[in-house]
């Protein structure tokens, strides 16, 4: 079995010499239609690719890409959710300073206080992923 030495640089399936970066191919220039620009925007958007380079790159090189399609209905429960989770964010971060608040003072008072704040942070808490949970469930029949 005879072994073949590769260049740094040089690509394996390239013949014998070249690199696999053969100067004036570093860089690609392309003409479309308005139509073809288009297309070409509308499919880089469903491909979920990282950029528009490695879009285009998959697609001359034959790389299998994801299609990502959004109907109304998805939109709708997306942005309500995020919304919902938007929500439940700025509600957690107000049981978290209560928290710390009670940890770091002693008073009765002011304990009794930020007990019933938690109380009442917990019970927005659950109404809001109660809601989410029917959003979600209300989605899937809908689906």
């Amino acid at each position: 079995m005879q072994s073949t030495r590769v260049e740094p640089g040089a690509d394996p399936d390239a013949p014998q010499g070249q690199t696999a970066n053969p100067s004036g191919w570093a860089r690609l220039n392309l003409r479309l239609s308005p139509e073809d620009q288009l297309r070409v925007i509308g499919l880089y958007q469903r491909s979920g690719a990282r950029s528009k380079s490695d879009f285009v790159r998959g697609q001359i090189l034959r790389e299998d890409f994801k299609v990502v399609t959004v109907s109304a209905a998805q939109d709708d429960y997306y942005r309500k959710l995020s919304e919902l989770t938007a929500q439940v964010h700025r509600i957690g971060v107000l049981y978290n300073q209560a928290v710390r608040s009670l940890n770091s003072y002693h008073s009765v008072r002011i304990a009794a206080t930020l007990t019933a704040k938690l109380e009442g942070y917990a019970a927005e808490l659950q109404e809001l992923l109660r809601r989410a949970i029917a959003l979600t469930e209300e989605y899937r029949r809908d689906a």
